[in-house]
């Protein structure tokens, strides 16, 4: 067996090379890879580099969204073997901190996380094999595929925000973005019962793409004022809720105006800085809450898709192979209206 891998160099140079097979520890397992998924921040580094963790030394392996099949087992895993599909959950804790302690492992300043520049860096998953800890590896169900197992993160981002902000049937939401993040939390709403849904956008594909997904209004806010139109279908009242997905500084500061007096603004996609009316929020006692990736949400997620109330490869628009994994970054950049999700076709 031979482990190959796609390294990135430098912003905007990616090269494969042989890397070196993965030692399975005792608490690990070793998965042949066969899907994962390119991510916005796999894309954000390939253009960029890594300028927000200047101690970050290339090469390294981006990609932290896979799903393959487990090859070999540690002496003390017992939930899983070997054959077993999983999905994974690329970050992992160290589990004695205080956040750890408090369930909050997400938030664990240790965290060690698949592809992401930090501290604590680990290279990611596009390459052949990959070693990671047994208790972040999820068995999937027979009815799920592989590539479904791969795009359980992406989901868990979109879920995670949705089923920890207190939504309730009945009530209107407003989802900002549909590209994957926002497709997910789109999806999550129909899974959790609320159907009274509004997704904004600047690209009609990706809008169809909502509608075909069950939203029951989408603007598009190059045609469409989307404070006026939601205002308008509201009543003047405003949403229950609103789900930031965007990451985009203009659609950020437009929540609090969607907003109903007393409503709820959540703040999934990454905006950085930006001039936002707190004022009005304060007037109108708006909650905003933040959600930062995701914790113990990858069993809920997988219940629901292996109740088909959701499907989250549904939202894959391109699959490449390894080889061309290059394409497949110009493609997330250059097709960016078209691509709402690339995937990496690791195994052979």
């Amino acid at each position: 067996m031979e482990n190959r891998a796609f390294y990135l160099l430098e912003a905007g140079k990616l090269e494969e090379r042989p890397c070196e097979m993965p030692v399975c520890k005792e608490d690990e397992v070793v998965i042949k890879v066969e899907y994962c998924g390119v991510c916005g921040s796999d894309v954000y580094f390939y253009k960029y580099g890594s300028p927000d963790y200047p101690k970050q030394r290339f090469p390294f392996i981006l990609g932290h969204e896979p799903g393959g099949v487990i090859i070999e087992t540690g002496s003390q895993v017992t939930d899983l073997k070997v054959g077993d599909r999983v999905t994974v959950e690329p970050g992992y804790s160290c589990g004695i901190c205080e956040w750890c302690k408090h369930g909050l492992y997400h938030l664990c300043p240790e965290t060690k996380f698949l592809s992401v520049p930090a501290p604590n860096f680990i290279d990611g998953a596009f390459r052949k094999y990959l070693a990671h800890p047994a208790e972040r590896c999820f068995k999937l169900p027979d009815q799920i595929s592989t590539l479904q197992g791969a795009m359980i993160e992406p989901l868990a981002v979109g879920m995670s925000g949705v089923y920890r902000s207190g939504i309730r049937s009945g009530d209107t939401a407003v989802v900002l973005g549909s590209g994957c993040i926002g497709l997910s939390a789109l999806q999550s709403l129909g899974a959790f019962g609320i159907t009274r849904t509004i997704v904004v956008d600047l690209q009609e594909k990706r809008l169809a793409k909502a509608r075909e997904l069950g939203a029951a209004v989408t603007i598009n806010a190059k045609e469409t004022d989307p404070i006026k139109e939601i205002e308008r279908i509201t009543g003047g009242r405003g949403a229950d809720y609103v789900f930031e997905t965007a990451g985009s500084k203009v659609t950020a500061a437009q929540t609090p105006y969607l907003a109903k007096r007393g409503g709820t603004i959540v703040m999934i996609g990454n905006t950085g800085k930006f001039e936002f009316d707190f004022q009005r929020l304060i007037d109108r006692e708006i909650m905003i809450r933040t959600s930062f990736r995701y914790h113990d949400i990858y069993p809920v997620a997988l219940g629901l898709v292996e109740a088909g109330k959701i499907d989250p490869a549904s939202v894959v628009t391109d699959i490449f192979d390894f080889k061309d994994i290059k394409e497949a970054f110009r493609a997330c950049i250059e097709r960016q209206d078209e691509v709402v999700k690339a995937v990496i076709k690791v195994a052979d």
